[in-house]
């Protein structure tokens, strides 16, 4: 359940991010608005996924946004699935959309968890420090596309 969810999430964040720089074509247009369409359409109303739009690089909208896909039972809808895998796959296919993670510093005073995270340009892991971290399912380059 979590790693389609998380999918979904990631795909619309995906593309709201490639729609607010104005990168891409139609190719990622079209599947993002065929996936934001479809979220709005089974959840019933647009708050959440506005809130991701409006802020795509927001935790807390995308864990609302989350949060409200789970309480609608939509977390294993497989047309939901596949309308995030084609936006990934566009975003995936078009290299003006490469996205770079940048992980930055991380200091764990407990358990820090970083794992299945995708990006379609690089990922760039920064000063790790702490007892108790674990990285994985890292995932980078052009052909880069979340597995399931």
């Amino acid at each position: 359940m979590i790693d389609i969810l998380g999918g979904i999430v990631g795909a619309l964040t995906a593309g709201a991010i490639a729609k607010g720089n104005e990168v891409g074509g139609r190719m990622i247009a079209d599947a993002y608005e065929g996936l934001r369409s479809l979220i709005i359409r089974k959840l019933g109303k647009a708050g959440a996924v506005q809130s991701v739009e409006d802020d795509p690089g927001s935790e807390s909208a995308q864990a609302a946004l989350a949060e409200a896909i789970a309480k609608a039972g939509l977390a294993n809808d497989n047309e939901l699935e596949q309308r995030a895998n084609a936006v990934c796959a566009a975003v995936g296919a078009d290299p003006s959309a490469g996205a770079e993670i940048d992980i930055g510093h991380v200091t764990a005073k407990a358990t820090a968890l970083i794992q299945n995270l995708v990006a379609t340009g690089r990922i760039k892991i920064g000063n790790i420090q702490g007892e108790n971290v674990t990285i994985s399912g890292l995932t980078a380059g052009s052909g880069a596309s979340p597995k399931n």
